[in-house]
């Protein structure tokens, strides 16, 4: 039961994301999916892992959003017009939830082995990622000029 409210909370928290506006509205949003992903990690699998999940996906989003928010030009939140198809999308999908009786198969396998992705094999994608990581940054820093956009000037 506990494994589908996360998945009802992060199914609409995904479907939140068309309805922000803001690059802060979206960097709250992926801060809530995150935190969920790792709370049913943590009730799955392991409190560790989950946790090191929670750091890396955290660290790496915040960078992100960081050059975003720095690049775009300061904005008002907009008024809580979709909080009445957040509030209605949340209520039909804790209906859902309450009147299935549906039940989440974990295998057994997902209990053990959790170094599985730290192994020699997998160390190719894990470096292909902090390289894409890195390009990113390298061409956000790149694309920024301090006479145009919102950044302000170091005295």
């Amino acid at each position: 039961m506990i494994l589908m409210m996360y998945l009802i909370l992060m199914t609409t928290s995904t479907m939140m994301l068309y309805l922000s506006t803001t690059p802060i509205m979206l960097g709250i949003n992926i801060l809530t999916m995150a935190l969920l992903l790792s709370a049913s990690l943590a009730t799955s699998m392991s409190s560790w892992y989950a946790f090191l999940v929670f750091l890396i996906y955290i660290g790496g989003m915040l960078v992100m959003f960081a050059y975003f928010l720095a690049l775009s030009p300061n904005q008002q939140m907009p008024t809580t017009s979709n909080m009445v198809y957040m509030l209605l999308t949340l209520a039909t999908l804790t209906v859902v939830a309450i009147t299935t009786s549906t039940k989440i198969y974990i295998p057994q396998e997902m209990y053990q082995d959790n170094m599985y992705l730290y192994s020699m094999s997998t160390a190719p994608i894990l470096i292909m990622l902090a390289l894409i990581l890195l390009l990113t940054m390298v061409i956000v820093v790149k694309l920024t000029s301090r006479s145009k956009g919102p950044l302000r000037p170091f005295n």
